[in-house]
């Protein structure tokens, strides 16, 4: 009993409306007196219901990339908010995405991470759809007086592409459209990295022991890098001094600074010909709101795309690509080496991350913490907190 006690969550019972009013209360302070995001908002088990809906079901969510699914019929599948998701390309190029279950009696239908195929058929009664959603095959149902499959298709979903990668939304009319949220982020920032050309060699996926937002807090600022990233990150020789913040945006917050080299790994390929100047060296860490992460380097990006499994479990999808001018310098004969070590080089990364991570989730469940303050580069995460006040509003 007594080790039982030790290791409850006092904070699991807080209720939504105390959360929301120390959420909108916090938000409310201007960066340079503001604090830590609540604890209460990490660890309230209605505060988590609450933003299942508020914010996974209402938001634009990153599934994938497009180069992962180049032919008609590649697919990809994936979680939102315990919706499950199927992503298809169309023989015209269209990319459609539908709720991954049977229009029968709901079995999840398409069990792979990623595939191809012609037709999806229901392992439960054979319930078979055409990649387009539309049910083709129904056996036996000719038993059912005026049954008539074309009135029977996967629930679709809306589905938009950004910068090369897919997003797809719960919501049957979102509040924002995404090429217009993102815009000023792609015209003023990442769009000279023309990120849509980098190509995918590399999605895996993980489950930490924290809240989905304590790893948006660790991703979205560089003030633990030179500290907690002495095998992989702090090598590119970026101190806290030369980081800027983004302006504030209730659709994405980021942080850039140049590494010293202008060579080797974080610097741009001799043959790119999309940067300029500091650019062929720089480092950006942004985030779409609510959960897709990206460190953008000239080189590669690695992104992440998180959900909530519960106030203490997240599960996050993440990928590497590269852009083609560095994979062209790879040949057949030793992709699979480079691929290992850069794979190692990134798992490195998360390990380092994910101690942390951990220790954040289990450190602000205490009952009695210090009011807490941020440093001048993790202005991303007060904006991360206002933005999330502003969906979650009582």
């Amino acid at each position: 009993m007594l080790a039982v006690a030790m290791h409850r969550n006092p904070r699991t019972n807080t209720p939504l409306a105390t959360v929301l009013e120390e959420l909108q209360s916090a938000a409310a302070l201007p960066f340079d007196q503001a604090h830590p995001i609540p604890p209460s908002v990490n660890h309230s088990l209605e505060f988590l219901d609450y933003e299942r809906e508020a914010v996974f079901q209402q938001e634009w969510i990153c599934v994938g990339r497009e180069d992962e699914i180049p032919a008609s019929g590649d697919f990809l599948t994936h979680q939102i908010a315990e919706v499950p998701v199927l992503i298809v390309r169309q023989p015209d190029a269209e990319i459609k995405a539908f709720v991954n279950a049977c229009a029968h009696r709901f079995a999840c239908l398409v069990p792979d991470d990623k595939g191809s195929g012609k037709r999806f058929t229901c392992r439960y009664h054979a319930w078979t759809y055409d990649i387009s959603g539309q049910l083709v095959r129904a056996p036996y149902m000719e038993m059912k007086d005026g049954f008539d499959v074309t009135r029977h298709r996967l629930r679709p979903l809306r589905l938009a592409t950004w910068e090369g990668f897919i997003y797809v939304t719960l919501a049957e009319n979102p509040s924002t459209q995404l090429d217009e949220s993102l815009a000023p982020l792609r015209e003023q920032v990442v769009g000279r990295y023309d990120m849509a050309c980098y190509q995918t060699v590399l999605r895996e996926s993980m489950e930490w022991n924290a809240n989905w937002k304590n790893l948006i807090e660790n991703f979205t600022e560089s003030y633990h890098v030179p500290i907690a990233h002495g095998k992989t990150f702090a090598q590119h020789n970026k101190p806290p001094q030369d980081y800027v913040c983004g302006e504030d945006s209730a659709h994405y917050c980021y942080h850039r600074a140049p590494q010293a080299a202008e060579t080797g790994l974080g610097a741009a390929h001799p043959q790119n010909d999309r940067l300029e100047d500091e650019w062929r060296r720089m480092m950006i860490d942004f985030c779409v709101f609510p959960n897709h992460l990206v460190t953008l380097m000239p080189d590669y990006l690695w992104y992440i795309s998180v959900q909530p499994l519960g106030v203490d479990k997240m599960y996050a999808t993440w990928s590497l690509a590269v852009p083609p001018e560095v994979l062209a310098d790879v040949s057949e004969a030793d992709f699979d080496d480079w691929l290992a070590q850069f794979k190692h080089y990134m798992e490195v990364a998360n390990g380092e991350d994910k101690a942390l991570v951990e220790a954040l989730h289990r450190g602000s469940a205490a009952p009695l913490l210090p009011a807490g303050v941020y440093h001048p580069i993790e202005r991303n995460l007060w904006q991360f907190m206002r933005y999330l006040a502003g969906m979650c509003k009582s």
